[in-house]
């Protein structure tokens, strides 16, 4: 939790910048509201991902909601769409947006470990997860490392390695953000082309 207003102002600061950025990512790839999906949402949020060790967890579904509303006024429950499909579709890209953030987590405390103490492969690494929480005794935590084959392990060493490079100024992108500014820029070409046809 915050402490400061000046904390609270440069997290605000952040939210409007990564929330502009998401506007400008779904006008660009020129979506209409009928394609707001949780994949096409997906997509928009990896595209405005910034390598901070808290983006995710400071990330918040209503900065989604603010870039969507931006773009779509009519989108709402109040607008042309059924509230039941905005509330599953929320329900769903709040889901995605909780998995960034424990990746995230994760990634931490594999990056409070010394260098040569990491687990160095995807499957030592999710096993270290899931028995740093299973001392500690969390079991909610540790029944999500657990899903899906243990996928913890590595998107946990990819999101350390996305934060790591950043401080080291090497050019590194999550393959989600590197598929969303590829789709982006493919739309922003096939743009250009028809305008000069």
């Amino acid at each position: 939790m915050m402490n400061t207003s000046k904390e609270m102002a440069t997290v605000d600061s952040v939210h409007s910048q990564t929330v502009d950025a998401l506007v400008a990512y779904l006008r660009d790839c020129q979506f209409s509201a009928s394609q707001l999906n949780v994949g096409n949402l997906v997509m928009a949020v990896d595209a405005v991902y910034e390598p901070h060790p808290r983006f995710w967890r400071d990330f918040s579904l209503t900065c989604v909601v603010d870039g969507i509303a931006r773009v779509f006024p009519d989108w709402m429950p109040s607008g042309r769409i059924p509230p039941h499909r905005v509330e599953s579709l929320m329900r769903e890209l709040e889901e995605a947006l909780e998995l960034n953030a424990f990746d995230e987590a994760n990634a931490e405390m594999l990056g409070s470990l010394p260098q040569h103490k990491r687990p160095d492969d995807r499957v030592s690494a999710a096993d270290w997860i899931c028995a740093e929480y299973r001392r500690k005794g969390q079991v909610t935590q540790l029944l999500l490392a657990q899903m899906d084959g243990k996928r913890c392990g590595e998107a946990a060493q990819e999101a350390l390695k996305c934060i790591e490079n950043a401080r080291a100024r090497k050019p590194y992108e999550r393959i989600g953000t590197s598929v969303a500014r590829w789709y982006r820029e493919s739309v922003l070409k096939q743009q250009m082309e028809r305008s000069i046809t």
